[in-house]
């Protein structure tokens, strides 16, 4: 595939992206709406921020100041659906806090410039879409873990209650498994039960 093909279909899956604006209606949020329709994105938006979003959107750009409280949009900083992008007119304590509390993905500055402003878009749609892949190999492996944690217990106890080494439990296990068609956690979960009666 040529770099060119690649490119035309970033720019094409960039054109398919649903963006929320949350921003008060001044120049800056006109040029920021002008720049991402010119851009082909959907785009919608809103103020005062709402308290909740009923449609999905892939980015979400919202104005972060002083006068802001984390309440009026407190629910962004649990959505693991959208990337997250901060508004801001300059760098104090208590928005970079802001910032940090909302786990944003990006951040345009004001004044708005057209400069970057596809950069800053590209790339927070890119890690958001990183750390939903990642978060959901982390409950993948945890899920595993606790797998075996309780294929571990179910040796234990037919090892204590046959009074055989761990080895052949676990072998004993792995049998019935592939006997019965299930999981050796569906296997190991109903000796641990059994146990406990």
């Amino acid at each position: 595939m040529s770099t060119s093909s690649k490119d035309y279909q970033l720019l094409r899956r960039l054109r398919q992206m649903r963006i929320l604006v949350i921003h008060p209606d001044d120049s800056d949020r006109k040029i920021l709406i002008d720049h991402i329709r010119r851009i082909g994105c959907q785009v919608s938006y809103v103020w005062p921020a709402p308290k909740a979003i009923e449609n999905s959107f892939d980015a979400i750009i919202f104005s972060i100041d002083s006068n802001n409280t984390k309440n009026s949009i407190s629910w962004m900083a649990s959505d693991e659906t959208a990337a997250r992008i901060g508004v801001i007119a300059y760098e104090t304590p208590e928005i970079l806090t802001e910032l940090e509390y909302f786990n944003v993905h990006g951040v345009i500055s004001k004044p708005i410039r057209i400069f970057g402003l596809l950069a800053v878009l590209t790339t927070s749609i890119g890690f958001s879409k990183h750390e939903k892949r990642l978060k959901k190999r982390i409950n993948s492996l945890d899920e595993t873990l606790k797998g075996r944690r309780k294929v571990e217990q179910a040796v234990a106890i037919l090892s204590n209650l046959k009074g055989i080494s761990e080895t052949d439990s676990y072998k004993r296990l792995r049998e019935k498994s592939m006997k019965d068609k299930c999981s050796i956690v569906a296997i190991a979960e109903a000796i641990i039960a059994s146990s406990e009666v």
